[in-house]
């Protein structure tokens, strides 16, 4: 029904009822009712064929002339009437004059019949419909100074009450109250999506009946939230990160836009990375992520390995594009920021990665990543060799093999090639000139550069991170997330921190120095340090010593049955080995532990401590010295701890009072008690505190100028056809292929990964595999 505006002098005029008469009062007789209308229905069900009535007490039953101060206490009324009756309800037609409702029309929510079109013809979309024509219906009439009066109460339904078990799935015993969306926006802080909030709240509150809500509407208002920053999130992004550069002169930030004012590329840094690269930064590896956030950006992190030898995070970049632009952008703002670059940077073999580093970091080491390039081997091979575990094992070793000199490595390759026939195999020659960039004997003598040879540690930060993100998440949520993550990182560092200056690890050997290298050393590189003294202790033995220019030579076995020159030079107290282990990844090698237990060295001379696996307390900076501005320091935040506080004590009441409905019951009332007295009435959530709380989850608000505007959506590698994309290797596909369930072909009857309509298709590709398969092992026969 239409809303039409009628005047007050329009209005019929209403009978003047008594003002002493109590809202739910039930008249006795007729009489008391001067309107034209039959008598308030009673309990009594006596009702015509396929008539249904709620049955329900008079007390909540709506009357003809029953009064109320508010629309909205009537609408209460009705409404509270309907959820124990058993209907639905909604509104159906109002009249205003002014801003005064003077008639309001509700009707049970089956009213009405199913739209067809005007062709006759019923939608295409096939749903069922709720609505059969219900007749039952009320309607309030404005009555001045006397509020608002019941003009109009049909009782009688056409279909059946909702049966007492299925009640909580109506729409009126549903919604999301306070305590709904407070728990939810707390599951969106930590990550957990709508099902999974769903489900922890059935377990919160008891059942899914006691939930109040469905899992849709659960859905519907994380959309709200995430909804709430469309448009805005990446002025809300760039707000908030000045806000935190105006607090803290640590922080750094640093943006580009186009020429539409679009955000194309975002870097920061706060003041903990900062102090994190200044002692651990001396190598770093560097790569790219996508699916992180909803515009498709390119997440760049930089990352490295603590002294503890876990990943950590220093800084990172959302960028649009992955040329060597963007790149040369980035390391000019990292270089920038951190006041130096990397000794050591391992990327993969990105051609806009290698200009740019080039380009701005032309002192730094670039180093490909291994595993990356192993794992094209497959696709650059025959089936035969791709099967030979000779083959696997021989360029195995020569190609990962760190204890081998680079002529050494030379030798050993040529002799792979030239044995199986792969020296006129363009891939090969090309990994072979470009050995200096991706193969171990090349970087022996670079320090720490067995630390880290893949980007494995930056992929895996990447899912790390990941499971913190989500592929939908706007700018703002996306950065939430991330600093979550860090918080994660950075608790596990703490954690390892303290469980090295509160535990005592259990000593192997009887070696006078294992004592001491427990105390300096942290846990994780202790474990490795530790099994080399046990085969300095029991593996190793002297093969024979020399002395020349007061250097002391000493020659020592393995257990590996090799033998290495170990040097000792009095002047500085220094000892080199031939595995040069101790430079590679600042560990010391089973050979010098050897010689210090062979000279009864009760110390581990300092020469030796290295920098990297020192306990936090002992750390030597990678980088010069820490500038005041970006130390960190803890401090308290007084409300999360009175937060804390009162939680901790809420959940003990509950506890405390669960096995005792009377205790329930008591402190219930204590509790609405002291709502009254802080609040001086209920507690009710408008939507100015629905827009608070979210608000106070994305930790800003809305701004009112808009000066950069989101990006478009980014076409990242192997995304579109004009894409530069990564090409799957044969074995990525089969393994891809594998996980898939196989089904029967209508056209051959055999189980596996085609139908009908590709079946012909696929068979001729397996018969030019096989021939070509054939043919290549008649050339390789001719060639033996």
């Amino acid at each position: 029904m239409p809303i039409n505006q009628t005047p007050m002098s329009d209005v019929a005029p209403i009978p003047d009822y008594p003002v002493e008469m109590p809202i739910n009062h039930t008249p006795s007789s007729p009489e008391d009712i001067s309107f034209d209308a039959s008598s308030p229905i009673t309990d009594d069900t006596v009702e015509s064929e396929g008539t249904h009535t709620p049955v329900c007490s008079n007390e909540i039953k709506p009357y003809i002339g029953q009064r109320f101060l508010k629309l909205e206490d009537a609408t209460e009324f009705y409404n509270n009437y309907a959820r124990f009756g058993g209907f639905d309800t909604r509104r159906n037609g109002s009249k205003k004059s002014g801003d005064v409702f003077t008639w309001l029309y509700m009707v049970c929510s089956r009213e009405g019949e199913r739209k067809i079109n005007e062709e006759g013809f019923t939608p295409k979309r096939k749903r069922s419909t709720k609505k059969c024509s219900c007749p039952a219906r009320i309607s309030f009439k404005f009555a001045g100074s006397l509020g608002y009066v019941v003009n109009d109460f049909i009782e009688g339904h056409n279909h059946e009450m909702v049966q007492a078990e299925h009640k909580h799935f109506m729409r009126l015993n549903r919604s999301l109250d306070l305590v709904h969306q407070k728990f939810i926006i707390d599951c969106a802080n930590a990550n957990i999506g709508p099902t999974l909030s769903y489900r922890l709240l059935k377990e919160l509150l008891g059942g899914y009946e006691s939930v109040g809500c469905t899992v849709g509407e659960v859905r519907n208002f994380t959309r709200d939230v995430r909804r709430y920053a469309d448009g805005f999130d990446v002025q809300m992004l760039l707000n908030e990160m000045q806000k935190k550069k105006d607090n803290c002169e640590g922080f750094t930030f640093e943006y580009e836009k186009d020429s539409r004012e679009r955000l194309t590329r975002l870097f920061w840094c706060d003041a903990y990375s900062k102090m994190s690269y200044y002692m651990f930064g001396d190598i770093v590896a560097f790569d790219t992520t996508y699916s992180t956030n909803r515009y498709r950006m390119i997440f760049a992190p930089f990352t490295d390995k603590d002294n503890h030898g876990k990943p950590i995070t220093f800084v990172a970049a959302l960028l649009a594009n992955e040329g060597t632009e963007s790149f040369s952008w980035v390391f000019e703002q990292f270089v920038k920021c951190m006041g130096s670059a990397p000794k050591l940077i391992i990327t993969d073999q990105d051609p806009a990665m290698r200009g740019a580093i080039e380009q701005v970091m032309s002192n730094t080491r670039h180093r490909w990543c291994m595993w990356h390039i192993m794992l094209k081997l497959a696709d650059k091979v025959g089936k035969d060799l791709r099967a030979d575990d000779r083959f696997k094992k021989e360029l195995n070793s020569c190609v990962w093999s760190e204890l081998i000199e680079p002529h050494e490595f030379e030798a050993a390759w040529n002799e792979v090639m030239n044995k199986y026939g792969l020296t006129g195999v363009g891939w090969f020659r090309k990994m072979f000139a470009a050995r200096k960039m991706w193969v171990p004997a090349y970087f022996r003598d670079f320090p720490m550069s067995s630390l880290i040879k893949t980007t494995s540690v930056s992929e895996s930060q990447n899912m790390f991170f990941k499971r913190y993100n989500n592929s939908t998440a706007n700018l703002v949520q996306f950065i939430m997330n991330f600093n979550h993550a860090l918080d994660a990182q950075r608790n596990n560092s703490a954690k390892h921190d303290y469980l090295d200056s509160t535990t005592i690890p259990i000593l192997k050997t009887k070696l006078l120095f294992e004592k001491y290298a427990s105390t300096i050393f942290t846990e994780n590189a202790f474990k490795s340090i530790q099994e080399e003294m046990a085969d300095a202790s029991s593996n190793c033995g002297m093969k024979g010593m020399f002395t020349e220019d007061d250097i002391q030579y000493y020659e020592v076995d393995d257990l590996y049955e090799k033998t290495w020159t170990v040097t000792f030079c009095a002047d500085d107290d220094s000892y080199q080995c031939g595995c040069k282990l101790f430079e590679r990844i600042g560990k010391i090698c089973s050979h010098i532990f050897f010689i210090l237990k062979n000279n009864h060295v009760k110390l581990i001379p300092d020469t030796l401590f290295g920098g990297r696996w020192l306990k936090t307390p002992l750390m030597k900076a990678a980088h010069g010295v820490l500038s005041e501005e970006d130390r960190t320091y803890a401090f308290a935040d007084e409300k999360k701890m009175a937060i804390k506080k009162l939680y901790s004590s809420f959940f003990e009441l509950v506890q405390a009072v669960e096995s005792d409905i009377e205790k329930i019951h008591a402190a219930t009332a204590l509790i609405d008690d002291a709502k009254k007295g802080l609040f001086s009435g209920d507690v009710v959530m408008s939507a100015f505190d629905k827009k608070k709380m979210i608000e106070s989850y994305y930790g800003c608000e809305k701004p009112d100028e808009i000066d950069v505007h989101p990006p478009e959506y980014v076409n990242t590698k192997g995304c579109g056809s004009t894409a530069v994309a990564r090409l799957i290797s044969k074995k990525e596909k089969a393994i891809q292929l594998s996980k898939k369930p196989q089904r029967r072909c209508a056209k051959c009857k055999e189980m596996g990964h085609h139908d009908s309509r590709n079946c012909t298709r696929v068979k001729e590709k397996e018969k030019e595999l096989r021939q070509s398969q054939r043919k290549e092992k008649r050339r390789r026969k001719s060639q033996s």
